[in-house]
């Protein structure tokens, strides 16, 4: 998709061609959980205006995928939440060596920061399967991180949709 930009083409059009599926991630970082509890790990100033209703969506989106009884949500949530905490203090490490390559700061030393935010995402995610797996059974264990990138894809494509200019006929 190399196309060249023109003054036309609208900010969302051109964030949502170059960096879609980081701005997906990017948005579901800004959720965090549920309830008051959630409402209190970020303060009220550093959250997105539209992060309580992301959290909605986010919480009906698993509840119908996962199929979650009201016991299993109760012991889901606090878990997942640690989960995308700690994966929000990753994602804030792999950004700052982003951004220190695209500035060409000591490329080596980048390097290795990557590929030990990549080591450490993977033991994340392979430490709340195993959570996940004592919480639901397995059917329901395995699809979580599935759900996460379906719900990421749901956001992007609601998102775009309110981007792009309704055509008239």
């Amino acid at each position: 998709m190399n196309r060249i930009l023109t003054p036309n083409d609208s900010f969302w059009s051109v964030l949502f061609r170059y960096a879609g599926g980081f701005l997906g991630g990017l948005i579901i970082l800004c959720v965090s959980g549920t309830g008051a509890q959630a409402r209190e790990t970020m303060p009220q100033q550093e959250r997105a205006p539209q992060a309580d209703e992301i959290r909605e969506l986010k919480i009906g989106f698993f509840s119908d995928a996962l199929q979650l009884t009201p016991e299993q949500s109760q012991r889901f949530w606090p878990v997942y939440n640690e989960y995308w905490s700690a994966r929000r203090e990753l994602g804030q490490k792999r950004h700052a060596a982003h951004r220190a390559i695209r500035e060409g700061r000591d490329a080596e030393r980048q390097f290795e920061i990557v590929l030990g935010v990549m080591d450490a995402e993977r033991k994340l995610m392979a430490d709340y399967m195993a959570k996940f797996r004592q919480i639901l059974p397995a059917d329901k264990a395995v699809r979580v991180f599935v759900t996460d990138e379906d719900f990421k894809n749901f956001l992007i494509r609601k998102v775009t949709r309110k981007a792009q200019p309704e055509t008239r006929k």
